[in-house]
């Protein structure tokens, strides 16, 4: 086993919901047959790394795309809350034009001054880092040496993205969108790499 501690970062496969331009959260959209085909992709991605354990959102199109990806492997799986999207209250399931036009001032900061985003009912950015990096720091610390694979979300993992790169939630547009079935490693965890 290798000295140096590895997270691989999967956002889930495209959902109906994303080809909508709908806000998911919480809430769930069935995968694409291009999401289910992403998944495949990430598997191929990551054949020749020796995974040894999995961590997964509790929600549906999370477990979906991990289940592609481990297909027929033998691997221990465990469900955290913690690596859930970010709570968006009233706005799951509406388009993005439907949220700009219940609410212009928040669609703004949640676009683009991310620090600034606190819509009632909705979870901020600073709350959905700390609870993802709180989960990310206790996995580095129990599986040390180890080869994770996680399955969460676009924001989930921007947020945490961010967090180990030093880069603060009102510049969290300068960083790039993790696109669905690919992922990022996190390492050690002090330098993370885009793949």
């Amino acid at each position: 086993m290798s000295a140096v501690t590895n997270i691989f970062l999967v956002r889930h496969g495209q959902t109906e919901w994303n080809k909508e331009h709908r806000l998911q959260g919480h809430k769930n959209s069935p995968l694409t047959k291009e999401g289910q085909e992403q998944a495949i992709k990430a598997r191929q991605a990551l054949k020749d790394y020796e995974i040894h354990k999995a961590y997964v959102s509790p929600l549906q199109r999370a477990q979906d795309t991990l289940a592609l990806i481990i297909d027929q492997q033998d691997i221990d799986v465990v469900i955290s809350n913690n690596l859930k999207e970010i709570n968006l209250g009233p706005w799951e399931g509406k388009t993005k034009t439907e949220t700009l036009l219940s609410d212009p001032q928040q669609y703004h900061y949640f676009w683009q001054e991310q620090d600034k985003f606190n819509l009632a009912g909705a979870e901020t950015y600073q709350q959905l880092q700390e609870r993802v990096v709180s989960e990310l720091q206790a996995i580095f610390s129990k599986e040390k040496g180890k080869n994770i694979l996680i399955v969460s979300h676009w924001i989930a993992i921007k947020a945490a993205v961010a967090y180990y790169k030093s880069t603060p939630l009102n510049d969290l547009s300068s960083l790039p969108d993790p696109k669905n079935g690919e992922y990022i490693i996190l390492s050690d965890p002090n330098n993370s790499e885009q793949i």
